[in-house]
């Protein structure tokens, strides 16, 4: 017990540390009290000594981003080669001394014509768009287009080519040696590619989409006729270069016409005489999709519409005849058989008579004048199946005359062909439905798109006497 009493006693003897001042000012003011400390200096001296640098407090500086680079600089407004008066800039002499190397006409055409393309897209900027419709125009003429197999080559590899083993090695395009064997028609192809491949692979929407077809091909030919290229077909060429600016102009009038056809008159008759409309106000309009919003057509208003085109646009036997079979009840329509659809021979327009009448007796029609054609068959569906005697005697030669209304006839001319079913009434005059195609003047049908994508079919038998064209064995075990 005396032990822990000393030992308190001990610790309460004990001298205490005083407490570490708080800041600055109480250190100061200990150092001060200190006998033989130094004199005290003023707050302007002592931050002389000890300057504070400036804390500035404020939002965070955002980072500038980079802004895009200007379309000069990025090639946008470069010129593509396809502007409407762009021509290309002369040649030197010696780059004409190597093309008449290159395309001298000893050389086989598939070897120029080659050449010829590489240098084409080397000098032309395709765009997207363009290069997907050149591709295919010439895929279907004949080239083969993509990437050559086991062709890759590297930045090393480019580095120590020239100039002419640079493109060979980046060629998108090329002719084998068993298309030597084909008919040349340049004209042949264009027609063939622009009037029945193009408008129903493509489905052009704009009229911009069916000029940066025709520009683009006819640009081709021009590029082959400059360079002399192949002489030997230049009168075909620049025939295909015709063929390209008809087809510029027919093209957009035709899908103009198959989104505005077939017309209020030939709708009308669908309606009352007979077709797909046939009874449609009977039924009610639930045959029609559900986003269609547009008002269907009242018998009233197809009966005023086919009465007034007789009266201003028909002749008078027709609509005599038209009021008498309509006074026996026995109005009716049927459908000409073994037709795909006729082809425009003529084109005549409301005149000044006809246009004045409706508007002074029914302001709220469209006034009708008349088309001239004849009976047509699609040489592209396969032909009717006729019995031998029907061969024998051979299709009849059919001459129509439709009534249609003037905003529809200013897409129409000549040679056009429009597929589509024709009716005839019994009072002697035609009409008919919907628009399914509409074809050039020029339309021709080939075979070309049939081997669009072929590939020649290999032995799966596991023979060995199937042999390729280089002499390999092209045969697959499986």
């Amino acid at each position: 017990m005396q032990d822990s009493t000393d030992t308190i006693n001990t610790i309460n003897d004990l001298p205490l540390r005083p407490a570490k001042p708080e800041d600055a000012t109480d250190a100061q003011q200990s150092e001060q009290g200190k006998p033989g400390s130094a004199t005290p200096q003023s707050p302007e001296e002592q931050q002389a000594q000890d300057p504070v640098m400036p804390v500035e407090l404020g939002e965070p500086k955002k980072k500038k981003r980079s802004k895009p680079r200007p379309k000069s600089k990025r090639g946008k407004n470069k010129p593509t080669g396809f502007e409407e008066y762009y021509v290309d800039a002369p040649i030197t002499p010696q780059e004409f001394e190597n093309e008449r190397q290159i395309y001298d006409v000893s050389r086989p055409l598939l070897f120029r014509l080659e050449d010829a393309l590489l240098r084409y897209q080397k000098n032309r900027r395709l765009e997207s768009d363009r290069r997907v419709v050149f591709l295919k125009y010439l895929a279907y003429g004949g080239v083969d287009i993509g990437q050559k197999m086991f062709g890759g080559v590297d930045g090393r590899d480019l580095q120590a080519m020239d100039s002419e083993q640079i493109l060979q090695a980046r060629a998108l395009a090329s002719i084998k040696k068993d298309k030597s064997n084909l008919a040349v028609d340049f004209d042949a192809v264009v027609r063939g590619f622009l009037t029945s491949f193009f408008p129903y692979y493509f489905n052009p929407e704009t009229e911009d989409m069916v000029k940066l077809a025709t520009v683009t091909i006819r640009n081709f030919l021009s590029y082959l006729l400059y360079h002399d290229v192949c002489p030997e077909y230049n009168e075909n060429i620049d025939q295909a270069r015709t063929s390209c600016d008809i087809a510029a102009k027919e093209l957009w009038k035709n899908q103009q016409f198959m989104a505005k056809g077939p017309g209020d008159f030939n709708t009308a008759c669908s309606m009352l005489f007979g077709g797909d409309l046939y009874n449609a106000c009977a039924f009610g309009h639930d045959w029609k999709p559900s986003k269609d919003d547009s008002p269907g057509m009242t018998n009233e208003a197809a009966r005023k519409i086919v009465k007034f085109a007789l009266a201003c646009a028909g002749e008078d036997a027709q609509t005599l005849r038209y009021l008498e079979v309509d006074k026996q009840n026995q109005l009716g329509a049927r459908r000409i058989e073994d037709i795909d659809g006729f082809e425009i021979t003529a084109v005549h327009p409301p005149d000044q008579v006809v246009c004045s009448l409706y508007d002074a007796q029914a302001p709220d029609l469209n006034a009708v004048g008349k088309l001239l054609a004849k009976a047509y068959r699609d040489p592209g569906q396969p032909p009717y199946d006729r019995s031998p005697e029907e061969d024998m005697i051979g299709f009849p030669e059919l001459e129509f005359e439709f009534f249609l209304e003037g905003s529809l006839l200013q897409y129409c001319y000549p040679g056009m062909k429009v597929i589509t079913p024709v009716w005839e009434m019994s009072c002697g005059f035609y009409y008919f439905e919907d628009v399914n195609r509409a074809y050039c003047s020029t339309y021709t049908v080939l075979d070309n798109d049939l081997m669009l994508g072929w590939k020649k079919p290999s032995d799966l038998t596991g023979s060995q006497d199937d042999t390729n064209d280089d002499g390999d064995d092209s045969s697959v075990t499986l």
